[in-house]
């Protein structure tokens, strides 16, 4: 019951959002929060590390402009680094390269490349189900369909929470 009042707060919440690979598309948006629905697959390299490829759409918002919702889809690389070895689930720490494409269905139609760091916690909610909260820094490259202008990149600090199925691969190298 917990995990469902979480999840339900935290997506209730975006609905109302703007960076993580989906980016808030206005400039100078220092602090951001979002919700993601994902699918990813996993692959284990090492004891400690795996490489993921995800995709997914979400929600994004700033909170210095709470009132003005963007939506996305998304598609990430990234190469996480666990704590503990063999065990591919709570804290990790990640790099990723992504992009994306937002929008307000209204005025906006932007698309991006993000490149971005993470700390984040992997919860297995069910043997595919995953549940992952994370503060992340980016520094999201956009390029506006509407006006044809490219905006200047800024870093992005945004907290949020990806909700998704994860396909793991567990063949691999010995870390010594």
């Amino acid at each position: 019951m917990k995990k469902t009042v979480f999840i339900f707060f935290f997506l209730s919440i975006s609905l109302f959002a703007r960076s993580d690979v989906i980016f808030f598309p206005i400039q100078y948006t220092l602090f951001a929060y979002s919700a993601e629905l994902i699918l990813s697959y996993e692959h284990a390299v090492k004891d400690k590390s795996s490489n993921v490829l995800w995709g997914g759409a979400g929600c994004i918002g700033s909170f210095l402009m709470p009132d003005y919702p963007v939506a996305g889809l998304e598609l990430a690389y990234e190469r996480r680094r666990y704590f503990k070895p063999g065990e591919y689930e709570h804290f990790f720490i990640s790099g990723y390269l992504g992009t994306a494409v937002m929008t307000n269905f209204n005025d906006i139609c932007d698309i991006g490349i993000v490149p971005g760091f993470k700390i984040n916690y992997k919860a297995l909610l069910a043997p595919k189900t995953i549940l992952e909260p994370y503060i992340s820094i980016s520094i999201p490259l956009s390029y506006s369909v509407k006006n044809a202008e490219m905006w200047v990149p800024f870093p992005v600090v945004t907290i949020g929470i990806r909700l998704g199925f994860c396909n793991l691969r567990q063949e691999r190298k010995k870390s010594f």
